[in-house]
């Protein structure tokens, strides 16, 4: 390797290796993505749902001149007279979203203090959901709101979740619960364990929420994104998302998983998601381009570093080796998994492989961002599983044919901006076997 490449390679270790580490394993951040990773099942589902409930086709575009044109008007027909029936599994997980969101956090950095201060899971995430209802969607008329129970109400899903459980930690490092008598079973025990965290967090809770409501006239949630929207516009914009990009793939450049970085843009993914589901479920406009499809299925072609259009070439090198590694490559890279190749060409530490690995993501997330802030493709409203082949994946997820175009021209962009690196380093390759050298 160079020295240039060297001193490259070390700047990345030395700067960003020990911050990205940091974040990838403090305690709260590694809840959070506990949390909202259990609930991508939900997301599933919902998106299923909206999937049924939105048929793409115009009936005032496309008259029933045939099979397909026909089908596409009957599913849309009866879709539009069983609305309420298809939208109840959306409004049953990702409308109330946030719900779920609180439970799962709570839960899980209830199981991280379990040990060390013997904090209850269970019960943690049961507190957390009580509190977060009790804030976000309080009874009127005995009917529950749900204004914030979606993504207006996911970082105080978060934050409740966080706090409730580091309330309920104090209170048992410091001996204040209900001790039951041994011979109690311990799920009676463990139950009454929390009893008093229960009655302390709701009321700590219910108090600020009441103060707020009568001083600024906000509830917690209100003033929760009032302080976070200027933030989440800004994670919203072209350049957020190439920093990140550039961020996971400088990572990866050095053999360090980009996944260090989710703590921080998988909030954004949850939170925009569901506010465009929700506004498709509405018939609204959708707000936001930034989730974590569009990052998956335009950037991540064929696994990160968008080397899908790297494998194609591999295919048809004179090298035996990449040659090889294609073929074994191919398969997994077309439901986005590229491990063989990552660590089979290698594309990490090689320092003619890294600029492609870093560029071609930016280029195919600038130019899909780009496509869906100018309206030539659908914006993404539904979480299709980022194992789905990209072009069917980013077409599911907005539901627009002409997203499965883009990925597909995307990929043909990226065997362009790999090919020359590629050939430089097929070259060496091919000198090292003409010599009968060893390739590591």
């Amino acid at each position: 390797m160079s020295n240039q490449n060297s001193k490259f390679s070390k700047i990345v270790e030395d700067r960003l290796l020990p911050v990205s580490t940091k974040i990838s394993e403090q305690k709260h951040l590694k809840a959070i993505m506990s949390g909202l990773m259990s609930t991508i099942p939900l997301t599933i589902i919902g998106g299923i749902s909206l999937i049924i409930a939105s048929p793409p086709v115009d009936p005032e575009m496309i008259k029933p001149t045939n099979f397909f044109n026909k089908f596409l008007l009957a599913w849309y027909n009866w879709a539009k007279t069983n609305t309420e029936v298809v939208l109840t599994p959306f409004k049953m997980t990702m409308a109330i979203m946030a719900l779920f969101v609180a439970f799962a956090i709570g839960y899980s950095l209830g199981k991280h203090y379990e040990e060390e201060y013997g904090t209850n899971p269970l019960a943690s995430g049961i507190i957390a959901g009580v509190v977060f209802l009790l804030v976000a969607a309080p009874s009127k008329d005995g009917m529950i709101p749900t204004t914030y129970l979606d993504a207006k109400g996911l970082f105080t899903a978060m934050i409740v979740g966080l706090i409730t459980v580091e309330i309920t930690k104090g209170l048992l490092k410091k001996g204040i619960t209900i001790k039951m008598p041994e011979g109690v079973p311990p799920a009676v025990a463990a139950s009454f364990s929390g009893l008093i965290p229960m009655i302390i967090n709701v009321i700590l809770f219910y108090a600020i929420n009441l103060i707020l409501i009568g001083t600024v006239g906000k509830n917690i949630p209100e003033t929760i994104m009032s302080v976070l929207t200027p933030a989440l516009k800004g994670a919203d914009t072209i350049w957020f998302v190439l920093i990140m990009t550039m961020l996971r793939h400088l990572l990866w450049s050095i053999g360090v998983h980009g996944a260090a970085l989710n703590p921080i843009v998988t909030p954004v993914f949850m939170s925009n998601i569901l506010a465009n589901a929700a506004a498709k479920a509405a018939g609204e406009s959708l707000p936001h381009i930034f989730t974590e499809p569009l990052w998956a299925f335009s950037g991540h072609l064929g696994g990160s570093g968008a080397t899908l259009g790297l494998t194609l070439l591999m295919l048809r090198s004179k090298s035996s080796h990449l040659k090889t590694v294609g073929k074994l490559g191919i398969l997994p890279g077309l439901f986005n998994i590229n491990e063989p190749v990552l660590f089979g060409a290698p594309i990490i530490l090689n320092p003619i492989l890294m600029i492609p690995l870093i560029t071609a993501p930016m280029v195919n997330n600038l130019i899909c961002y780009t496509a869906m802030k100018v309206g030539l493709i659908e914006k993404v409203f539904v979480q299709a599983p980022w194992t789905t082949p990209a072009p069917l994946g980013l077409a599911l997820s907005t539901m627009d044919w002409k997203a499965f175009v883009l990925v597909v021209l995307l990929i043909v962009i990226d065997m362009i901006i790999y090919y020359p690196f590629f050939k430089s380093y097929e070259k060496k390759l091919l000198e090292e076997e003409k010599g009968g050298e060893s390739i590591a």
